[in-house]
């Protein structure tokens, strides 16, 4: 199989791409993530319940930005050594723990004093974090996948799918990938040896994992798609965003009425507030149209909230910040899952 360039592209000179993205990564990179936040939390729990111990002795101290590394070094040589799914699954544990482990320490790298409470480590972990999502989100959703990349996957699913065979959702989505690059001109002998691979898996029983995965999907979707959510959602948002912006006018007042100054991180949070604030009153004030602006303007709101104000307030409040980020995170979920289902009707509408 020397090419699975179209026709178009071989006409135009186009190359295959050096770098084929993973359609399962997405997901993964994600699971990696809420892995370390978890670390993280339980990390800190754990040593504050019980006085911070020290590993190591009178004269070494093995700090667990170590374990860390460790954590993640496992991951690198699973990934490296095995082929499969349960190894992918494995990588991704060992490293959200190690990365988890890691990122706690932050505070130690940053400063002078290896200052472990260092305020704004919290921050640091945050706008890592974030970043981590962002970059992840852009990799996977700015392009579409190509029609290389939709052949390696299905390739990949059959390989995978001849040892261990292929639930009925996996095997639905390779050959979905299949009929995609078939139907953009690959050669249809790579889809035929493809087709044949995949015709050839044992077909694998769904793990109690995906039932419980298929039932809280459908949970989630009664309770996140409906206009009820929506406006709970749009409701709450506000009602934190006007509570952010006066709690930060009013300690912007007591500060200069002190003689303090103004500090950077009343300025942001108020700014964020402000204008998190005037997007979800004016998209409330809109919302009973049925038009999908408003729930955007919504959404844009959360997108502020969770990308900027939270930034700052984990600067003053550290771990007391995570209950507004829980806030903002929900009704984010509401919002994009609501346009989902706006767009979808507007598709559907009969001309």
């Amino acid at each position: 199989m020397a090419t699975v360039t179209t026709p178009a592209e071989r006409a135009s000179g186009a190359r295959n791409p050096r770098l084929l993205r993973d359609a399962q990564a997405g997901a993964l990179v994600e699971a990696f993530v809420v892995i370390g936040i978890l670390t993280i939390l339980v990390t800190r729990a754990y040593l504050h319940a019980t006085g911070y111990p020290q590993v190591g002795g009178a004269t070494l101290h093995i700090a667990h930005a170590l374990w860390g590394g460790l954590g993640m070094v496992v991951a690198l040589v699973v990934v490296f050594s095995f082929l499969g799914s349960l190894p992918r699954a494995v990588a991704v544990v060992a490293g959200g723990i190690g990365f988890g482990l890691f990122l706690d320490e932050v505070g130690k790298f940053v400063t002078k004093t290896n200052d472990y409470f260092f305020q704004p480590s919290v921050a640091i972990m945050y706008v890592v974090i974030v970043a981590l999502l962002l970059v992840n989100r852009w990799i996977h959703d700015v392009h579409k996948q190509t029609t290389a990349e939709d052949l390696v996957n299905a390739a990949g699913a059959a390989a995978d799918g001849l040892i261990h065979g292929l639930t009925p959702h996996r095997l639905a989505e390779a050959r979905r990938q299949l009929h995609r690059a078939a139907a953009a001109g690959v050669d249809p002998g790579a889809i035929a040896s493809v087709e044949d691979l995949l015709s050839r898996c044992a077909p694998r029983r769904t793990g109690r994992l995906d039932a419980v995965r298929t039932r809280l999907g459908t949970r989630l979707s009664r309770v996140f798609d409906g206009t009820r959510a929506l406006w709970v959602a749009a409701i709450v948002l506000a009602l934190f965003s006007t509570a952010g912006a006066v709690n930060a006018v009013v300690t912007l007042a007591e500060d200069l009425e002190g003689g303090t100054g103004t500090d950077i991180t009343t300025m942001g949070q108020m700014c964020g507030s402000a204008i998190a604030f005037v997007l979800c009153w004016v998209a409330i004030a809109r919302l009973r149209s049925g038009r999908i602006w408003p729930v955007r303007a919504l959404r844009i709101a959360a997108l502020v909230t969770i990308l900027l104000t939270e930034i700052f307030n984990f600067v003053a409040e550290e771990f007391g910040a995570l209950i507004n980020v829980a806030v903002g995170l929900s009704a984010l979920i509401v919002f994009s899952r609501r346009i989902t289902v706006l767009e979808r009707a507007q598709v559907e509408l009969p001309e």
